[in-house]
């Protein structure tokens, strides 16, 4: 009966546990097709570099979840980073050049 007990008793924390958890969110960077971020757009939010899709340099918003980012001139996020990202989101709707965007995890 003991066992039984403890057994049940194990079952409702894991599920007070579960239930209390929430799923881990992380930064993105989304890229718009035209000026005025209200189009066509892609997100990106994997860890390490990203390549942006050419069609895509109308405008953008990076937000910040606590993954620091940074962006590159350069395709594969060769070479010195252009503008790096931490601490807070932006957005700008007027068109970047841009051509990679690597989120540290």
């Amino acid at each position: 009966m003991e066992a039984k007990r403890f057994t049940y008793i194990m079952f409702l924390s894991v599920c007070l546990i579960l239930v209390s958890a929430r799923p881990s969110k992380g930064s993105y960077f989304t890229a718009w097709e035209a000026a005025g971020c209200n189009n066509q757009s892609v997100q990106y939010s994997k860890c390490g570099c990203s390549n942006i899709d050419d069609k895509f340099h109308g405008g953008y918003e990076f937000v910040f979840e606590g993954q620091s980012a940074a962006a590159y001139n350069t395709e594969i996020c060769n070479g010195p980073p252009h503008t790096r990202f931490a601490g807070r989101g932006v957005q700008d709707c007027s068109g970047f050049g841009w051509k990679s965007f690597f989120i540290q995890c």
